[in-house]
């Protein structure tokens, strides 16, 4: 029993273990017999003293020492076997790491092939990972903004049988420790609140920098978590958060892979936008987005709060995208992985006209949008469609930004979009479709009556409770209207407004208030009653 005092201000840990059966320990090596071994050799190679050769026999109920089996497995506690210190090398860095020597407290920039000596201590920057190996083969991947430190790394026997412990400040790490391992090889991490000990596992363990929790999520394999006097069995697809100053919680299942049907293959703009249909339980998701398969070089690594999902700017290219949800307590569920593809460069030009909806004034349409110096080509297209299934395909190679189509376009609803070629990188992708209407044009006029107070104008029914909006004015521009009338009737009368040229124009509006366009404005003349010099000849 120790003080309470000094208990209080001791760290508490948890313990993962493997469970064993028949009594063996995790401390316990279970060495296999080879051919032509026996207790005395097999002590001469691996153990500290040829003094526990007894021991051994008895522990194993050997019946003669001198002669063993094959294939037979015995136990040896690993306090018997010789032990020499071991390291780590960097195999695989993507992104900014630093390692700081513990023996001159040199900083590093971490590289491949770089050796970590027992005290070293490793830091992580975003969207960065490292990844160690030690001498059994396992590895321990220290994923972005995190800090591990090399406790201790002890290689047992001649047989390369390791012992490693490692301390994780903060952040997440994810280990593997093969199953073809020696089974006396032990792998732990210690965090602020708990101690992980696996063999022959997969598995992940993160610590919350703010107040010390950590959650340890298993992928492979089986543990048993104590802490604070209660021991909790977790098994393959089962994780559990253990807080400061108390009990691991029971293991919960890991939440499912993510649902990949709603989200697309390839992605044309950047930052990423990425549709995921919702997990039930999740609060949030974590985002890795990697240039292999094997996920070696993360380029985003973040975590998510709300769908769609968000990434950050990406070059074009071939991508492998990794997605788990986070349940209420922290806990990170199985991976989903689908290949994506960027393809969003060069960037389509702004559009400037027409822009969504827009009405155009006549049939012969002109389409104008921003420019780059960098762009040799822009690649148009129009369809009466938005799937652009029939569309119409235009090349300009203007350097204004503006294009008139060769055709006419019939009245009603298309749509166009425009991509840019690079003079370096090809063809982007195109713009967003725009979509907007050549509306049904004003009627003409089928007859004009002038008399000398009033004028007469009639032109060709319409649909039922259509109406038309009827403008007339001294110039063609119609900065100078004279009448400007809405009509329920295909005919006008308004007064004379007396000799000289004039120009009209008629535009429809149908009975759910949708408006046309003016037609064609056409010019008429009005007589002069009498030469309009004759009054002036008379003043003088």
């Amino acid at each position: 029993m120790c003080d309470k005092t000094i208990c209080r201000l001791l760290p508490v840990y948890a313990l993962f273990l493997l469970i064993c059966s028949d009594g063996v320990r995790a401390e316990d090596w279970l060495y296999t017999v080879r051919s032509g071994d026996n207790l005395w050799n097999v002590a001469e190679r691996h153990l500290v003293s040829m003094k526990y050769v007894p021991r051994l026999q008895q522990l194993n109920r050997i019946q003669d020492p001198h002669h063993i089996l094959p294939g037979k497995v015995i136990r040896i506690p690993i306090e018997w076997a010789t032990r020499r210190p071991g390291d780590a090398e960097i195999v695989e860095c993507y992104g900014t790491a630093i390692l700081r020597r513990a023996a001159s407290a040199e900083n590093l920039p971490v590289t491949e092939k770089l050796r970590v000596a027992i005290g070293d201590e490793i830091s992580t920057g975003p969207d960065s990972q490292v990844t160690l190996e030690f001498r059994d083969r396992s590895r321990l991947r220290v994923e972005s903004e995190s800090k591990i430190r090399l406790k201790q790394t002890e290689v047992l026997g001649q047989d390369a049988v390791v012992v490693t412990d490692i301390e994780l400040e903060s952040g997440r790490t994810v280990n593997i420790v093969p199953h073809e391992s020696e089974p006396a090889t032990r792998f732990r991490i210690q965090t602020p609140a708990a101690v992980s000990s696996v063999r022959g596992t997969r598995f992940r363990i993160g610590t919350d920098k703010q107040d010390g929790t950590t959650r340890g999520e298993v992928l492979e394999g089986l543990l048993e978590v104590g802490a604070q006097g209660k021991n909790v069995q977790v098994r393959k697809g089962y994780g559990t958060v253990t807080r400061p100053d108390q009990s691991p919680a029971s293991p919960v299942e890991l939440l499912p892979e993510p649902d990949f049907s709603e989200t697309p293959d390839v992605y044309e703009r950047v930052p990423l936008v990425i549709p995921l249909k919702s997990l039930a339980g999740a609060r949030s998701y974590r985002v890795q987005i990697a240039l292999d398969p094997e996920f070696k070089e993360i380029s985003t690594d973040l975590v998510a709060m709300n769908l769609p999902l968000r990434g950050r700017e990406l070059a074009d290219g071939d991508y492998w995208l990794r997605v788990r949800g986070q349940d209420g307590s922290g806990l990170e569920g199985k991976d989903g992985v689908k290949k994506i593809k960027v393809h969003a460069h060069p960037e389509p030009p702004f559009i400037i006209a027409p822009q969504s909806d827009a009405k155009i004034g006549g049939n012969q349409l002109v389409l104008e949008w921003t420019t780059r110096p960098d762009i040799k080509r822009y690649l148009i297209e129009v369809d009466r469609t938005a799937d652009f299934r029939e569309s119409r395909k235009y090349k300009s190679d203007s350097p204004e930004g503006y294009f008139t189509l060769p055709e006419l376009l019939v009245p009603g609803k298309y749509w166009w979009r425009i991509a840019a070629e690079s003079k370096t990188i090809g063809m982007g992708p195109y713009s967003d479709p725009v979509s907007f209407r050549v509306p049904v044009p004003g009627p003409k006029l089928d007859s004009v009556e002038i008399e000398s107070e009033e004028i007469r104008f009639a032109w060709s029914a319409g649909k039922t409770g259509e109406q038309f909006q009827f403008q007339m004015a001294r110039d063609s521009e119609f900065n100078k209207i004279i009448s400007d009338i809405l009509v329920s009737e295909s005919k006008v009368v308004i007064p004379n407004p007396g000799g000289g040229s004039y120009y009209l124009r008629i535009k429809p509006i149908w009975a759910e208030g949708e408006e046309g366009v003016f037609g064609p404005v056409q010019s008429f003349e009005i007589p002069y009653r009498f030469p309009f010099f004759l009054p002036f000849l008379g003043f003088i």
